[in-house]
């Protein structure tokens, strides 16, 4: 190992510190010392205590944009980032040089979005984005496309922060302190200079078109959302620690929404593959604080267009031989030199107990092993970098092998570079033993050194060799987030009628998986992409002038009537589920992102295309934004507690669902349940704490007329009520046991009134009659065959005469014909019955019995005491 630092200096390797403790990564200290202007300010993710870190920050002429926890993102003025390193307040820095990458009328039909826009049942109404904010971080919009005014010509942006452009006193926003950000006054008004970003070839608006366009320009090519009103943030790829460029676009619309106090669904069709693909670094957690932050916030990104490159994935476990991999030069890296380079990551156990060196192969004309490495371990370069001279086998200088390792949580992120080896052409190896596992991604075209995955039969050690696989292939960051909704891409239209009329035939096969859509799994193993939409081929606005221009030279990629071109990848689908975010936003303004997520892939679904699913292709299955909103529907049903059948004065108590938040019933009452006391159609719009609407089926309570009044004809002591379907006598007040019919004997002076009721069971009383019974005798023989004893009684009366039968039934009445006591009446030993008249005041009253073989008999008697 050598005893001084070796600094990566942009004119070569030169000697500069001494070993020791340091918080800046290798991606880091090339940033620092690249040629600055004065003033000029960095991003950087800080991790500490927020508040010291605040401080801290301040003093070096920075400002915090954003915080949470242990973790901050700062802009410090470069000058000041060495002096910042030294303070103690500094945990460590996240950095990186890596830059940010770009990654439809039959996509509406594939993915189920026309039934949302013309309002299918279950839906009660249509949604087009209506009253939300689609926010669109990509590569810029042409303003000057129809597709994106309204039918007065007035811009549908509201707001738009061009990254690009530069300080301006006037137009750049703060905190953020860089580009200039312009209001749709400003926009209409023509002082908004931004545009696309010519050399993405209209990336950005062919995003934001397919997501939001309005189809204004020729009625076709609408997109998923047309109704919402827009954000655009024309982001940096090339911003210094670009991930901090994405969370300050993120939060820019995040205040903007609650300035304007709108749900915002935000698309990110922009992203890295260099990072640890766990949703655990600086970006990822930061931007899933502010969609935790409150409801009515989602963000969708795409899984990246990687899949067809190389195997540029390593990830194994390791064992106590040793393995190895060869990594190539890099005539550009990341470090902005010649170099092999790559991150290296893994969880803290899984790393601790792994022993690790770079050492050299020959490759030309046959490999040759060339020498051994240096054993280290991940304690060795923790906090500081540690630099080891890779010698050959006859004392020739191969290179230098440099090291760095940080703590980030419960991961390592270690930098392994062999800057300016002293040959191009030598295959470097990687070479583990131990116990653990790790993860690498690096590939020529994501700017480190390519992984060698093919190793000549004659290489004696090639079983040792560890080769890069398929897995993990999507980008870094927010899109392995559990907040965040990533997004695969399958094939729409591959045959299509150009610009010139013109059959084109792309040879996919419509549904089958693009070839270029990155599969999953995180590094953690959890399932992404989450779903898969539309991509290749959609047809989307693009900036004017480029259509004009593929119209000269390539017009097979222009749709009839030049306004919208072919596009297609990830960054078409992603704006497919944006726009469904959107359309679900509409309808649950304050729905949590989670809530949003879990319907979109509940109601993602499978075919022959995707097979068994969810897996680490298709993620849940294919996304399907009816559904999606369909399952928002709360639970609707009423309940009624009663007969739907009402009678004048009565009333019936009807409920709604409940967990709702507000209830609006066509009666105008707003509480969840009441006592409804009129007939007629009945239904509830209820709303959760989602802001999704519920709206019940109706039903009819009937409200039926009072029947006619019955009218008492009387003949002596027999009783007649007019005609009626139902009938029921009373005597003072009291309904009479067993006289439900329409004509009824009075027995004892009283007063008599008759209710009837119809066939609806409403009921309506006869006026009160006054009855004189003159006489009491059997209807089929004399008193004299019955008698009581004793009389005067005073506990038990017994009736001589009268045998005891089932059913039979008496009551006593005192001197005014009034019922005191219904007794039952019980049988003597010689089967005589026997009344129990315990308990009654002193005086005369009459007995009642009925039924008997010869009819009802009334008995007078006395109680003394």
């Amino acid at each position: 190992m050598r005893g001084a630092l070796i600094l990566l200096m942009a004119g070569g390797i030169m000697a500069g510190h001494a070993q020791g403790p340091v918080k800046v990564g290798l991606q880091l200290q090339r940033f620092l010392q690249r040629p600055h202007e004065p003033g000029e300010h960095v991003d950087l993710f800080v991790r500490g205590d927020a508040d010291e870190l605040a401080r801290t920050i301040a003093v070096h002429g920075g400002v915090v944009k954003l915080a949470m926890g242990g973790l901050v993102s700062a802009s410090v003025p470069v000058s000041e980032v060495n002096a910042l390193v030294s303070e103690k307040a500094i945990a460590g820095f996240e950095f990186a040089l890596a830059p940010g990458r770009a990654l439809n009328d039959s996509m509406r039909v594939k993915c189920h979005v026309n039934e949302i826009h013309q309002g299918l049942g279950p839906l009660h109404e249509p949604y087009e984005g209506d009253g939300v904010l689609l926010g669109i971080i990509d590569t810029g919009l042409d303003l000057t496309h129809p597709d994106f005014q309204d039918a007065q010509g007035r811009t549908r942006v509201l707001h738009l922060w061009d990254q690009n452009l530069p300080y301006d006193a006037q137009w750049t926003p703060q905190p953020y302190g860089y580009g200039q950000a312009f209001d749709s006054t400003s926009i209409n008004a023509g002082d908004c200079p931004s545009i696309d970003q010519p050399n993405q070839y209209g990336h950005g608006t062919t995003v934001a078109g397919t997501a939001g366009g309005n189809g204004l320009a020729n009625g076709m090519h609408k997109g998923v959302a047309p109704g919402a009103d827009l954000i655009i943030v024309n982001n940096d790829l090339g911003h210094a620690n670009w991930t901090s460029s994405v969370t300050d676009a993120v939060k820019y619309m995040c205040d903007i929404a609650d300035q304007l106090e709108r749900p915002i669904a935000i698309n990110l069709s922009l992203g890295s593959y260099y990072g640890s693909h766990d949703g655990l670094d600086a970006a990822a957690l930061l931007i899933d604080s502010l969609l935790n932050a409150r409801p009515g916030r989602v963000l969708v990104c795409a899984a990246g267009n990687s899949r067809g490159l190389p195997p540029y994935h390593l990830g194994y476990p390791i064992g106590t031989d040793t393995s190895y991999t060869w990594f190539r030069y890099k005539a550009n890296s990341l470090l902005g030199i010649g170099a092999v380079y790559f991150e290296l990551w893994a969880d803290t156990a899984d790393l601790n107990g792994v022993h690790f060196g770079m050492s050299a192969d020959r490759r030309l004309p046959t490999v040759r092993h060339r020498s051994e490495p240096t054993w280290r371990t991940v304690q060795d370069a923790l906090g500081q970098q540690v630099v080891d001279t890779i010698w050959s086998f006859s004392g020739d200088r191969l290179g230098e092998a440099y090291y760095y390792a940080e703590l980030r949580g419960g991961q390592y992120r270690m930098d392994v570079a062999v800057p300016l080896p002293d040959s191009s052409s030598y295959y470097f190896r990687f070479n583990a033993t131990g116990t653990g596992r790790f993860d690498v991604w690096s590939a020529d075209a994501l700017g480190s050194s390519a992984i060698q995955n093919t190793v000549p039969a004659y290489v004696p050690d090639q079983a040792l060799y560890r080769y890069p696989d398929t897995l993990c292939k999507i980008v870094d960051s927010w899109a392995c987030s559990d907040q965040v909704i990533t997004v695969g891409n399958y094939n729409n239209e591959q045959v299509y009628i150009d610009y010139n009329g013109a059959l084109q035939d792309l040879g996919g096969v419509e549904g089958a998986i693009a070839n270029a859509s990155s599969n999953g799994p995180t590094r953690d193993g959890r399932i992404k992409p989450d779903v898969v939409a539309t991509g290749d081929v959609t047809f989307s606005p693009a900036p004017l002038d480029w259509i004009q221009t593929l119209i000269a030279t390539e017009p097979f990629k222009v749709a009839p009537g030049g306004y919208h071109i072919r596009a297609g990848g990830t960054s078409i689908a992603s704006p497919v589920v944006a726009g469904t975010a959107a359309l679900y936003l509409q309808k649950c303004p304050y729905a949590p992102h989670n809530e949003v997520r879990s319907a979109i892939i509940n109601s993602a679904q499978g075919d022959a295309f995707t097979g068994v699913v969810p897996n680490a292709l298709w993620g849940h299955g294919k996304l399907n934004a009816f559904d999606a909103l369909v399952l928002s529907d709360p639970y609707t049903e009423l309940s009624v507690f009663g007969d739907h059948d009402l009678c004048p004065g009565d009333s019936v108590l009807v409920s709604g669902p409940g967990d709702m938040v507000s209830y609006a019933w066509n009666t105008g009452d707003t509480t969840k349940g009441f006592y409804l006391h009129t007939g007629g159609p009945l239904w509830l719009i209820s709303e959760n704490a989602s802001g999704c609407k519920a709206w019940t089926d109706t039903i009819v309570i009937e409200m039926h007329d009072t029947p006619t009044t019955p009218v008492i004809v009387q003949n002596g002591s027999a009783l007649e009520s007019t005609p009626a379907f139902a009938y029921q006598w009373y005597f003072e007040n009291t309904p009479i046991g067993g006289a439900d019919q329409q004509t009824y004997d009075a027995m004892f002076t009283g007063n008599y009134f008759v209710q009837i009721a119809d066939t609806n069971g409403c009921t309506a009383n006869s006026d009160t009659l006054f009855i004189l019974v003159t006489t009491m005798q059997y209807d089929g023989g004399g008193a004299s065959s019955l008698s009581v004893w004793p009389d005067p009684a005073s506990d038990v009366l017994r009736v001589t005469g009268a045998v005891l039968e089932v059913g039979t039934r008496c009551a006593i009445l005192d001197a005014n014909g009034r019922t005191v006591r219904r007794p039952r009446p019980g049988g003597s030993s010689d089967g005589r019955m026997m009344v129990d008249v315990s308990g009654l005041a002193p005086g005369r009253y009459l007995l009642w019995i009925d039924p008997r073989p010869t009819g009802a008999a009334v008995l007078p008697f006395t109680i003394a005491r």
